[in-house]
C-alpha cells in the first residue's frame, strides 16, 4: 500500500497551478445540487470514474463544498504512474494483493475524523462515461461494516459532460446526500437510480422531445 503523504506547500500548489490547469480543457465546471455539510462528521464522497480529470474535479468539490480535508483511494497502478498524488492526499489500493486489506482499514480510520473527506470511485476503475449504470465493488461492503459505529455523511456525485453550445466540454456534477442503509447493494441500487436521474436531465437540454429519453430504470 502507498500511502498518503499531504504537504501544505504542494497541495496550495496543486490548488493555484495543477487544479486550473487541468480544469481549463473545460469550458465550464457546474455543482448542481445542495449539500448540508456537518463539521462534526467526516464525508465519503462516492463518484462515477471516467477520466483522470475527476481527480481535480474531486478536489474542488472538496476544497469548495465540503471544506474538508481531501483523501481519496486511488487504483495502486495509477499512483504509481502519478506518484505526487501522494502528497495531495491520495493512497493505494490494489485489489489482486493481500495487502487490499490494509487499505480498507486505512479508508476505515480515515472516517473518523470529522476533518476528512474521503473520495472513492466505487467502480474501482476507470469506466466510459456512456455507461448506463454504475457498478460496486465489493471492498465497500468491508469499510461499511467496519465503520457502523462511526458518524459520518455519505454524498454522491455524478460527471456528466456536453458540449453543446460550446467549443469545450462543459462538465457538469450532481450531487446529492445518501441517507439509506450502507449496504453495497442497497448504496448501489439508490446511487443508479440518481445517475439516471441525473442522464436524463440531462438529456433534456434544449428540450429535447420525451420520445428520445432514457426510460427511468
Amino acid at each position: 500500500m502507498i500511502k498518503d503523504k499531504p504537504n501544505k506547500f504542494i497541495k496550495w500548489l496543486a490548488t493555484g497551478i495543477s487544479e486550473r490547469w487541468i480544469l481549463r480543457h473545460f469550458a465550464a465546471i457546474k455543482f448542481i445540487g445542495e449539500l448540508e455539510v456537518k463539521n462534526d462528521r467526516s464525508c465519503l464522497m462516492l463518484m462515477n470514474h471516467y477520466s483522470y480529470n475527476d481527480g481535480a474535479i474531486l478536489n474542488r468539490i472538496c476544497r469548495l463544498l465540503l471544506k474538508k480535508q481531501l483523501r481519496a483511494m486511488v487504483v495502486e497502478a495509477q499512483l504509481k504512474l502519478f506518484p505526487a498524488l501522494k502528497y495531495f492526499g491520495c493512497f493505494s489500493v490494489n485489489k489482486k494483493s493481500r495487502k487490499m486489506i490494509e487499505s480498507l482499514n486505512y479508508a476505515t480510520e480515515l472516517l473518523k475524523d470529522p476533518n476528512i473527506m474521503l473520495g472513492i470511485y466505487p467502480q474501482g476503475g476507470l469506466f466510459s462515461i456512456h455507461l448506463n449504470k454504475i457498478h460496486f465493488v465489493s471492498g465497500l461492503e468491508y469499510i461499511f461494516k467496519r465503520s457502523q459505529s462511526t458518524p459520518y455523511q455519505v454524498f454522491f456525485g455524478v460527471t456528466l459532460l456536453d458540449y453543446l453550445e460550446s467549443f469545450k466540454p462543459i462538465a457538469r456534477v450532481y450531487l446529492m446526500e445518501y441517507n439509506g442503509e450502507r449496504q453495497v447493494d442497497k448504496m448501489e441500487e439508490a446511487y443508479n437510480l440518481f445517475y439516471s436521474e441525473c442522464k436524463q436531465k440531462h438529456q433534456r437540454f434544449y428540450n429535447a422531445p420525451e420520445r428520445v429519453i432514457d426510460i427511468k430504470g
